[in-house]
C-alpha cells in the first residue's frame, strides 16, 4: 500500500503571552516568556504563583465553556490560515476527521460538581449540562468523519498528531483537524503543588540552577491534509508529518525511567517510521520541563539515540516551555506548532532564560540566548508524561 503524505497547511494557536500564530512565533524566537505571577495560584495558597495564562477574552464564562470558546478562536485562525472554511469541511463529509488531545477530559466539571457537594448541594445535571470540547468542535465545524480523543497526559498532543498522520497516510481521511487544548485548573495546580515540582521563579529547562516546571495553558489547532490536495489548492505548507512513535516505560506513576530507555525507544520508533537516521535530524524540540528528573532523563535518552560525537554536534536542542509553561495535554500540540514554524522559516528557537547548562548536558548544542537562522530539513518534537507515556513526532521541510 502506498502511503499518502500528510502536510500541515494551517496553524491556529493561543498561549500565555500570545493571541495568534505570529505573536506566538515572535515570543518563542525572542525568548519572551509569558510566565507571570497569577492571582489564581495565590488564591489556592501554593508556594509558586508563576504560571502561563491566556489573556482573558472570555472572563465571564465558566472554565470549561471558556476552553470551548478559546478552541473556536484557534480553529478559526487555522482554517483562515489554510484557506479552508467550515463549509469546505462539511462538504468533505466522512473524509474530514478530528483528533483532539486533552490531559483529562471532563475533570473541570467533575471538580465543580465536587465543590457543590461540599456545599451541601446535589445536582447531577452539573456533570452533563456543559457540552464536552469534542462534541462542541464536531458540531461547530461539521465533522462527519472519524474522531479521536487522546488523553495520554502530557504526551497527548503529540500522540494526537500521530493519529491524524495515520488517518491521512492510510487513506481514512483527506483532511484532519488536530486540536490540543488545556486550561489551567485548580485540579492541576493542586496536583503539581503536592508533587513539589513547581518552580518559584519560572521554569528554565536544562539550567544548572533550575527548580521545577511552570504550568501553562494553551490551545493549538492544525489543518492536516494530503500533500496532493494541498498542492492542488495552492496552500502554504508548513511542513510534512513524516512519522511518530508512542511508548510507555512502565516505570512509575509520576517519575520517568531515570535511564530514559522508554523515551529513547520512542525516538527510534519515530525515526524508523520516517525512514530517517539520527544524523538526518537538525533540531530537537525537547520536552524540557525544567524538573531535575525529566531534564536528566531526556538528555540520557537523546544520548542513546544520538550516540556519536558527529550526531550530537550536528543537532540543536531547545525547550520552549520557558516561554509557554507546561501546557500538559496541549504541550505536544503547542510544541509541534513551534517546531513547524521553525522548520518553515528556518529558525531554531532558543531556550529562554537559560544561563548555564548543567555540566552533563554540555556535549549537546542546547541553544540559549537567541534564535539561530539555520535551515531545518528534519526536526523531532518529544513529549513525556505521567504513567510512563512517551511520544515523538518527526517534521520535515517541504520544498
Amino acid at each position: 500500500m502506498v502511503k499518502r503524505q500528510a502536510v500541515v497547511t494551517g496553524i491556529g494557536i493561543l498561549t500565555s503571552g500570545s493571541s495568534d500564530r505570529e505573536t506566538f512565533f515572535q515570543s518563542i524566537m525572542n525568548g519572551k516568556s509569558g510566565l507571570r505571577p497569577q492571582e489564581k495560584l495565590r488564591q489556592l495558597g501554593v508556594k509558586s504563583d508563576v504560571a502561563g495564562c491566556i489573556s482573558e477574552p472570555f472572563p465571564e464564562l465558566e472554565e470549561e465553556q471558556r476552553v470551548v470558546q478559546l478552541a473556536y478562536a484557534a480553529l478559526e485562525e487555522a482554517l483562515q490560515d489554510s484557506g479552508l472554511t467550515k463549509t469546505d469541511i462539511e462538504e468533505l463529509g466522512v473524509r474530514a476527521g478530528l483528533s483532539l488531545s486533552e490531559s483529562a477530559p471532563g475533570h473541570i466539571r467533575t471538580l465543580a460538581y465536587m465543590k457543590q457537594l461540599q456545599n451541601g448541594k446535589l445536582d447531577s445535571n452539573r456533570l452533563i449540562e456543559i457540552p464536552s470540547l469534542l462534541s462542541s468542535i464536531v458540531s461547530y465545524i461539521g465533522i462527519r468523519g472519524q474522531t479521536f480523543t487522546t488523553m495520554s497526559a502530557c504526551a497527548a498532543g503529540t500522540a494526537g498528531a500521530g493519529i491524524a498522520l495515520d488517518s491521512i497516510r492510510y487513506g481514512r481521511a483527506d483532511v484532519m483537524i488536530v486540536v490540543g487544548a488545556e486550561a489551567l485548573s485548580d485540579n492541576y495546580i493542586a496536583g503539581f503543588h503536592s508533587l513539589q515540582s513547581m518552580s518559584l521563579n519560572g521554569c528554565v529547562p536544562f539550567d544548572k540552577d533550575r527548580d521545577g516546571l511552570s504550568l501553562g495553558e494553551g490551545i493549538a489547532v492544525f489543518i492536516v491534509e494530503t500533500l496532493d490536495r494541498a498542492k492542488q489548492r495552492g496552500a502554504h505548507i508548513y511542513g510534512e508529518l513524516l512519522g511518530y512513535g508512542l511508548g510507555n516505560d512502565a516505570h512509575h506513576i509520576t517519575s520517568p525511567d531515570p535511564e530514559g530507555e522508554g523515551a529513547a525507544r520512542t525516538m527510534r520508533m519515530a525515526l524508523e517510521d520516517s525512514g530517517l537516521q539520527p544524523c538526518d535530524i537538525d533540531y530537537i524540540n525537547a520536552h524540557g520541563t525544567a524538573t531535575i528528573l525529566n531534564d536528566i532523563m531526556e538528555m540520557r535518552a537523546i544520548s542513546k539515540v544520538f550516540h556519536t560525537e558527529e550526531e550530537r554536534s550536528s543537532v540543536m536542542v531547545s525547550s520552549t516551555k520557558a516561554v509557554t509553561g507546561h501546557c500538559l495535554g496541549a504541550a505536544g500540540s503547542v510544541e509541534l506548532a513551534a517546531t513547524l514554524l521553525a522548520v518553515d522559516r528556518g529558525i531554531v528557537p532558543p531556550t529562554a532564560s537559560l544561563k548555564e547548562t548543567q555540566e552533563q548536558f554540555q556535549d549537546f548544542q542546547i541553544l540559549k540566548d537567541r534564535a539561530v537562522n539555520r535551515p531545518i530539513n528534519y526536526a523531532l518534537s518529544n513529549s513525556y508524561a505521567f504513567f510512563g507515556n512517551s511520544a515523538t513526532i518527526v517534521v520535515g521541510r517541504v520544498e
